[in-house]
């Protein structure tokens, strides 16, 4: 899918760290990366990326965002953030998912399927994503290491606790220098006009203002 640029890209999925990227003429034109969490470093990432690209905010045609799995508080920061700007100011919004990212990544660097692709989700448990012998993608879950371990697979995964933890691992870099050439890639990108994170697990509720207001 093509997305109109300047495409401000952004990525809060990952347990510590955020990415915010500028997309022009299908490469990076500019970047911002902290090591810090959402709530402290998406704008500053933002600005830096802006700053690098050479453009501004209102120079920007478009959005594309990580809806995870991963970590809910980064993706909904970086989601809200986008749909506030777009509410100020009309544009697309595209979505891809970290785990769809790292298989296609995985598969565009050779590694020979069958295979599972794993993120760190919540309590020590694992993101995972089935890539199966004819390239095809599996749906979401979320397991234990033990689970995947057992499952005989290899365990393709950027994340250094995965060493730890994952008996067939093999250790990949991020999908994020990737990214431009997979926003590509039929399917990887989709259009969605209020992105909130994607839900793996099924127990936790969209946000909503109203738990947090009181009793009139």
């Amino acid at each position: 899918m093509s997305v109109p640029e300047p495409c401000l890209v952004l990525d809060g999925s990952a347990r510590a760290g955020v990415r915010v990227g500028v997309l022009q003429g299908g490469r990076w034109s500019g970047q911002g990366v902290s090591a810090d969490g959402a709530l402290e470093s998406l704008f500053p990432c933002v600005e830096g990326a802006l700053a690098q690209a050479g453009v501004t905010l209102a120079d920007i045609q478009s959005f594309a965002l990580c809806v995870g799995p991963g970590s809910v508080l980064g993706i909904r920061i970086a989601a809200l953030s986008v749909r506030g700007w777009c509410a100020l100011s009309p544009r697309p919004i595209f979505v891809w998912e970290s785990l769809v990212a790292l298989a296609r990544g995985a598969l565009a660097a050779g590694e020979q399927a069958p295979f599972l692709v794993a993120t760190e989700s919540r309590l020590k448990r694992w993101h995972a994503l089935e890539v199966t012998a004819d390239g095809s993608l599996g749906v979401p879950f979320e397991a234990e290491a033990a689970e995947l371990n057992a499952s005989g697979r290899r365990v393709i995964a950027a994340s250094e606790a995965a060493q730890e933890v994952l008996s067939s691992v093999v250790m990949v870099p991020t999908p994020w220098a990737t990214l431009p050439g997979s926003f590509a890639l039929p399917s990887f990108l989709r259009t969605e006009s209020r992105p909130d994170a994607l839900n793996v697990a099924n127990d936790f509720a969209t946000w909503s203002g109203e738990r947090h207001r009181g009793s009139a």
